[in-house]
């Protein structure tokens, strides 16, 4: 249950909240000048011809390399030595803004309560042409009709504006985004003309190399903007039926409204052949929520027993249509109708219901043991015609030992509580029709419209049903000048929901079913210390450690072991899952490093012999996971006076991830892109050189070998220690807010990541997008922000 901030009876108070920061960019990597790709982009090209004919000239080589980013093949020493050094990635980045507007009125009188606020938040990202703005209206109700019935009524809405960049980290198009392609961009690349308008256009061919555009043209002229309109309103009543037995009707409704745009500007490389391309997006997602609970609470004594029976609907309907059209007759002219070419209207209608009956029963003894018991029936149209309803129990205990009278007294032990628990809840996050026969639309036949099937049916498609046993205790010794909260959990999800791969024969390749068991065994303990206590100095610490153990226990049958000494037991086409390893494990091909002799890359085998050529499935090893082995944070919190000072670190070790920027980044000179200067220093150039960088190689495969980038080479270890945030504010003494006749005033001033520690190479190791790569991810800023809290 989430709740809102209240208004309360008495005197109407006013909050008023306002910062103001700024953000820089997190990281810059380090990437080659003209004179070093140059250099590289020979070796690469020389290489490759001595392969074949070891007498092969440097010239042609070099040559070769500068016709290939458009400059005169001819070029001597003296003159690549005066070539200038484009540096893309600076231009990318900017220095962004952040600012923040809030105001909140409360009050009210014995019979009627409200609450009214508003907010605005802005940001311009570090990051060019990425920016942000919402507002928000928020109004909370609350009413006594009389001593039985009470009303209350909430409404939040809110409109969210954000400017996005060109590509994204799930599609091809991550190519003409700055945040990925700043790096990449061959640094003899001018960004302007000398004119100002922008260098390598594509009516004058682009610019040199792969990327072939301008990001800085793309990134100005281009358009991706998502609009989020969003309505949250709930009404409940409160009926007091007996002394102790409440009834609560309640219903919600959540209205979101979703507009996207995407403009190809015609004068950049994406809409350059089409004269300008403009898509529109609609989403109306509707979520309507009703719930009616009738709860009973009485004390006999030191006997408390609690009762809670309800039942609740849901209904979550997403509906939208698409439209491309292409040819606008000038940029200023941004809009479908303006287009010449409509090219494609698209429109789709999805949703889903839900339903449950659920109890709760509670009894309580003298404050000191506590049992409950939690019953739910839960039904979903996910699911098979078989299988929609599901029964879920649970029960829970505690015992409040402190209570007892061995430790009432107790100097040392101020609480000690025991908790147990042990129940099951469901899941269904799988999409809405993945039980049905589908059949869709779209398809022509003999010139009259046709469908097609759409999917498998299966009728015995159930909810996966996670089974947890816990157990915990909470502790405060000397006055709570320690605490401590420990628990320790068995988590067993049963009847996975995943898809199962089928022979092609059947006219699919897969299909929903419910194939298999994993397990996570964990720890959860958090510590916190009060070192000092003095009447003008307090100072609270605490750390809090996570630690989960997972694994696949069963797979449906059927599944082959991979031919190598691990044994691997994986679905057939999907490495990410197999018996006895973590969800989403990551099985790849073993990089050995290089030929100390040649330069040239090679792998283990499953038998770990070195090899140029690896062979998949035979040669795949488990090499960790996209989960993290453990995590958590430690929290600081010192006041002095009217000062406060709050600092958190966070920490998380043990995730793997394939960098896939650095990928691009490490060819050296393969392909036409930039290389990080750490992998230029690090290369093989002469027989005998110990490295773990081949040698470039244009087309970045040797001859009879495996790729470059095959297997484990940029496999990365994604752990990181951050100094999260570090917040410092003054509040004025209440003497001083008095004769300013009011209620308080704060100053304060926040740093947000701070400084990281991680062995990841690329922007950020916090935010990678695991498990599918960091190509286009905007990466994290540093943000310093300042503001003032007035209350009156």
């Amino acid at each position: 249950m989430v709740t809102t901030k209240q208004g309360k009876s008495g005197k109407t108070s006013i909050n008023f909240n306002y910062n103001y920061g700024i953000t820089e960019q997190f990281k810059q990597l380090d990437v080659l000048n003209s004179q070093e790709w140059i250099n590289v982009r020979t070796e690469a090209i020389l290489n490759q011809s001595r392969a074949s004919n070891p007498d092969a000239p440097f010239a042609t080589a070099r040559s070769s390399a500068l016709t290939g980013i458009r400059l005169a093949g001819t070029l001597t020493d003296a003159e690549i030595s005066a070539l200038p050094t484009y540096d893309w990635q600076k231009e990318s980045f900017r220095q962004g803004t952040l600012s923040t507007y809030e105001l909140a009125i409360r009050g009210g009188n014995d019979k009627t309560t409200f609450s009214l606020s508003t907010s605005y938040n802005g940001a311009d990202a570090n990051l060019r042409k990425v920016d942000f703005e919402r507002g928000t209206l928020a109004l909370n109700l609350g009413h006594k009709v009389n001593t039985k019935l009470s009303i209350d009524s909430k409404i939040n809405m809110s409109t969210t504006t954000a400017n996005g960049q060109f590509g994204s980290p799930n599609g091809g198009s991550f190519l003409g985004a700055a945040a990925f392609s700043g790096s990449l961009m061959i640094p003899t690349n001018p960004i302007y003309n000398e004119d100002g308008t922008y260098f390598g256009t594509p009516s004058t061919g682009g610019t040199a190399g792969i990327l072939n555009q301008n990001i800085i043209q793309v990134a100005d002229l281009n358009t991706i903007r998502a609009t989020i309109n969003q309505m949250v309103g709930n009404l409940s009543l409160t009926y007091k039926i007996t002394d102790g037995l409440v009834i609560k009707p309640f219903v919600g409704l959540d209205y979101r409204l979703i507009k996207g745009f995407n403009f190809s500007d015609p004068r950049t490389a994406d809409g350059f052949n089409v004269r300008g391309r403009t898509q529109n997006q609609y989403n109306e997602n509707i979520n309507i929520l009703s719930n009616v609970t009738l709860n009973y609470n009485k004390s006999f004594g030191k006997h408390t027993v609690g009762f809670l029976a309800g039942a609740e609907y849901r209904s979550d309907v997403n509906e939208g249509v698409s439209t491309v059209s292409e040819n606008l007759p000038t940029p200023e002219f941004k809009y479908a109708s303006s287009a010449a070419n409509p090219i494609s209207i698209g429109g789709f209608w999805t949703g889903n219901k839900k339903s449950a009956v659920f109890s709760n029963v509670r009894y309580e003894y003298a404050g000191k043991y506590l049992i409950s018991l939690v019953g739910r029936y839960d039904g979903s149209s996910r699911f098979g015609a078989n299988y929609k309803y599901a029964f879920f129990p649970s029960v829970s205990g505690s015992w409040v030992a402190s209570e007892e009278e061995f430790l009432k007294t107790s100097s040392l032990i101020n609480l000690l509580k025991i908790r147990a628990s042990y129940g099951s809840t469901g899941n269904d996050q799988i999409g809405n029709f993945p039980s049905l026969g589908l059949f869709g639309g779209g398809f022509a036949y003999n010139g009259q419209a046709g469908m097609a099937p759409g999917g498998l049916p299966n009728p015995d498609l159930k909810w996966e049903r996670n089974v947890t046993l816990n157990l915990g205790v909470d502790a405060g010794l000397w006055n709570d000048r320690v605490t401590v909260s420990a628990d320790i959990f068995r988590r067993d999800s049963e009847d996975l929901l995943l898809n199962q791969p089928i022979p092609v024969t059947n006219g699919f390749t897969s299909i929903t079913k419910n194939v298999g068991n994993m397990r996570n065994d964990g720890l959860e303990l958090e510590i916190g210390f009060v070192p000092v206590k003095t009447k003008d100095l307090t100072w609270k610490t605490s750390f809090n450690y996570t630690i989960i153990d997972n694994k696949i226990t069963k797979l449906y049958d059927g599944i082959a072991p991979l031919p190598n000494k691990d044994s691997i037991i994986a679905l057939p086409g999907d490495t990410r899952f197999a018996v006895g390893y973590p969800a989403f494990a990551i099985f790849n091909t073993e990089y050995a490093g290089v030929n100390p002799a040649t330069g040239r890359p090679f792998w283990n085998d499953a038998n770990g012999n070195p090899t140029y050529r690896v062979q998949t499935p035979r040669d795949l090893k488990y090499f960790g996971t996209n989960q993290s082995k453990f995590y958590g944070g430690w929290t600081n919190n010192v006041t002095y006076k009217g000062l406060t000072l709050d600092v958190l670190v966070q920490y998380d070790y043990g995730r793997f991830e394939n960098n896939a920027q650095n990928a691009f980044l490490s060819e050296l000179g393969g392909r036409t892109f930039n290389t990080l200067r750490s992998e230029y220093d690090k290369r093989w150039q002469k027989p005998g050189d110990i490295t773990n960088v081949p040698r470039p190689y244009n087309g970045n495969a040797e001859l009879n070998g495996s790729g470059n980038f095959t297997g484990t080479r940029m496999l990365q270890d994604a752990s990181y220690i951050r100094l999260k945030q570090v917040s410092l504010s003054y509040d004025l003494p209440k003497k001083m807010t008095t004769a300013m006749k009011i209620q308080g005033l704060q100053f304060y001033v926040q740093a947000f990541n701070v400084m990281t520690w991680s062995k990841w190479e690329g922007y950020d190791a916090e935010f990678i997008n695991l498990g599918s790569g960091n190509n286009g991810i905007i990466p994290l800023s540093r943000s310093y922000i300042g503001g003032v809290k007035l209350t009156f």
